[in-house]
């Protein structure tokens, strides 16, 4: 985990990495079946996908033979050129549906901040992160899975910005950026932002060379957008995120606060931890008769 100054220690400890759940009850009953269809779809998409591109090929190559045949020799050249500029924009079209196609249940949560599930979940990740942190990277698929696993729509995941000072500036101007490109595309244009910055971003504030090219991947009107890059209400929104992580207690990143939005119970839970931590602190949350029976427990006997 990326941190400020001291590492701060919250929540329990975890007293082993598997979580047992009753079946039918539990959030994450399941869990593992859902991850085998969402496999078996994302085959089926791909499939999809290269099917159509081969029919586009396929079109492009009848056409431009048959001008062959009828002796457009003079024309060739410029329908080359078209097809060349047609293939170019097919590229960019297929690429800006790639980068959005993850992020359907994308939404804003009542306070105005960018969510990802259901807005009415009775559970909800408030997550502190920096899209330069390093560890930040390397869990964000974590609370997605945590949304899209959970039984029910039983789980939201809510974005608070919390650059920290030793990836500036360029943690806080990804920041702009992403808000920017929400600006035009909303909630969903920002999460596909926050993927296609991890996935290319060097981190611990290198950035990327190809970040100045995000406008037209993600199909923005390039003056709106360079203009926000100075907005002062934009500037604000992120560091209201920031002290509204401060007051909480958040030193680094990332930082999640896991919220019951039925008992008002809270549990912070720090760093990069994985899918098997979560689960156990929600099941408990869901359940606390049965982290109290595992509590009370009699040691086992050798």
């Amino acid at each position: 985990m990326s941190q400020l100054k001291k590492p701060s220690v919250v929540g329990p400890l975890v007293i082993g990495c598997l979580v047992i759940v009753a079946a039918g009850a539990s959030v994450y009953a399941g869990y593992q079946a859902h991850d085998n269809e969402k496999n078996i779809n994302q085959v089926k998409g791909l499939v999809i996908e290269n099917s159509n591109m081969l029919k586009s090929i396929q079109a492009d190559i009848t056409y431009h033979t048959s001008l062959l045949k009828k002796g457009g020799g003079a024309d060739l050249q410029g329908s080359v050129a078209e097809a060349l500029k047609n293939i170019e924009n097919d590229k960019v079209a297929e690429a800006q549906a790639n980068l959005y196609k993850n992020w359907d249940a994308s939404g804003e949560s009542k306070d105005g901040h960018h969510m990802y599930g259901n807005p009415s979940a009775r559970f909800t990740l408030i997550n502190y992160s920096d899209l330069e942190c390093p560890f930040c990277k390397r869990f964000h698929e974590t609370p997605k899975y945590l949304v899209d696993s959970a039984k029910n729509g039983m789980v939201n995941w809510v974005w608070r910005h919390f650059p920290l000072s030793f990836h500036e500036p360029m943690a806080s101007k990804a920041a702009m950026m992403g808000e920017c490109v929400a600006q035009q595309k909303g909630s969903k244009g920002f999460w596909a932002f926050t993927e296609y910055w991890f996935t290319n971003s060097a981190g611990n504030g290198q950035g990327f060379a190809g970040s100045d090219k995000i406008p037209e991947l993600f199909g923005l009107n390039k003056e709106q957008y360079e203009s926000c890059l100075t907005d002062p209400v934009i500037i604000k929104k992120i560091k209201d995120d920031m002290q509204a992580g401060n007051v909480a207690g958040v030193t680094g990143t990332p930082a999640t606060i896991v919220i019951d939005n039925e008992t008002g119970k809270t549990e912070t839970i720090v760093g990069a931890q994985p899918f098997a931590k979560f689960v156990q602190v929600i099941e408990g949350m869901a359940h606390p008769e049965r982290a109290q029976a595992q509590e009370t427990a009699p040691p086992a006997q050798k």
